[in-house]
């Protein structure tokens, strides 16, 4: 059987690793939040539609990444975490 390796740009790999090396511990301490599991899913929700972009930006251009594409991949979470975050309140607010 022969594997197959997906070339991505060095630039993507590192930002890869600084992007886990954020959401890793922002995911441990959501979870961790005793409100019934709210800020867990909402963690969750993000990091799914995070890695959802990413992988649309990889395929698009795995060779060449942007300096755009470099930003959104290493401090993208956070803005974006904020963003699900006031939605859903804003969508429940009893929550």
């Amino acid at each position: 059987m022969q594997s197959t390796v997906l070339p991505l740009s060095s630039r993507y790999r590192e930002a890869i690793y600084f992007s886990l090396i954020q959401q890793v511990p922002c995911a441990l301490l959501s979870l961790l939040i005793l409100d019934g599991g709210g800020m867990g899913r909402i963690c969750v929700i993000t990091m799914l539609g995070f890695w959802a972009a990413v992988a649309l930006m990889t395929v698009r251009r795995p060779l060449s990444p942007s300096s755009i594409d470099i930003m959104f991949l290493r401090w993208g979470f956070f803005p974006l975490y904020g963003l699900v975050v006031v939605l859903a309140l804003a969508l429940n607010p009893s929550a």
